[in-house]
């Protein structure tokens, strides 16, 4: 199969996997992000988590908003337009109002070298973590949503990321999620 090629309905559960991927990450950064001691006896790797949470924030961001996707992007719009159980079950996606200023900072301050590094003052984390509960409630819509076929999937690879990292997550399907991180 061409590599740019658009998603195919065979390929959702491989897609749902590496959802889960980039939301376990995500996840697991806050938390270790929000551990004070953890940040302040570790100014490197600090850095190098918050980079990366904010990496998979953008992933997770397109994923959830974009409405065309270009060649071989994949996001929720493929599930919607290719799994007829999950778009009985999902509502429909509002792009809110801040997404374009947030998704233009990522882009331009971890995506690309760009002059805005250095032209404009970096935003503060507090800047993303305000959206951070959006993407919790979009989740646990979506993982809702999912028929059997592809929630088990996302499930398997969440637990085979707990295992590998030796660390436990609550699953993004209820209040437990947004309240741990």
């Amino acid at each position: 199969m061409n590599p740019s090629a658009p998603i195919v309905e065979s390929e959702l559960p491989i897609a749902v996997k590496h959802l889960a991927f980039d939301l376990f990450y995500f996840g697991l950064y806050r938390s270790l992000i929000k551990d004070f001691m953890f940040v302040l006896t570790n100014p490197a790797a600090s850095q190098a988590i918050t980079y990366a949470l904010l990496l998979h924030f953008r992933v997770i961001l397109d994923f959830f908003y974009t409405t065309q996707p270009i060649k071989d992007d994949c996001c929720v719009t493929h599930f919607i337009q290719l799994s007829p159980a999950f778009k009985a079950n999902f509502p429909a996606v509002v792009r809110p109002l801040w997404l374009t200023e947030v998704r233009d900072s990522l882009h331009k301050r971890l995506a690309h070298m760009t002059a805005t590094r250095w032209r404009e003052p970096r935003p503060e984390m507090d800047y993303y973590r305000k959206y951070f509960g959006d993407i919790d409630g979009l989740t646990e819509t979506f993982l809702k949503g999912l028929p059997a076929d592809l929630r088990t999937p996302f499930d398997s690879e969440w637990s085979n990321l707990e295992r590998a990292n030796r660390t436990a997550l609550p699953k993004p399907n209820g209040d437990q999620f947004r309240q741990d991180f």
